[in-house]
């Protein structure tokens, strides 16, 4: 009886220590992660403008972590996190860039630029003459004159 005892204890103490394994397994890459994180910071080598409590939160870290190693993982995230702010600040400036264009005013003429009203309170006596002369000789004509 008691090697069925023991075999049933064995395949127990088999499944136990599996999972229990696994949890010492993931413990002890997480620690190792932890030290390797404590010692990035201690000697001064995390990137520039890097926030570490921000960026604990993002899962994306955790895994870029756990597949590179945690140097590589904070360096490879900050990377992806500056092309992600120089993208959305290209998009920016150029949306900004549109905007301005758009406020610029347009020719209704395609091509050429409006004529400037002619301001007649301003006009010297003699230039109105000469004006009041064309639109006579341009009536005898049999022509249009418009102000």
């Amino acid at each position: 009886m008691k090697p069925q005892t023991s075999t049933i204890l064995q395949r127990l103490s088999a499944a136990k220590p599996a999972s229990s394994r696994e949890k010492q397994d993931n413990d002890t890459e997480f620690e190792a992660l932890v030290d390797e994180i404590a010692q990035l910071i201690q000697n001064g080598k995390l990137p520039e403008g890097f926030d570490l409590q921000t960026a604990a939160k993002d899962p994306a870290l955790i895994d870029l972590m756990r597949e590179y190693g945690a140097a590589a993982g904070v360096r490879i995230y900050a990377a992806e996190e500056r092309a992600n702010e120089a993208e959305e600040s290209a998009m920016e400036r150029v949306s900004e860039r549109v905007r301005q264009r758009n406020a610029l005013p347009r020719s209704i003429r395609g091509g050429s630029a409006n004529a400037a009203a002619t301001n007649y309170g301003t006009m010297s006596s003699e230039a109105f003459r000469e004006l009041m002369q064309q639109m006579k000789k341009t009536a005898r004509d049999g022509g249009k004159t418009r102000l």
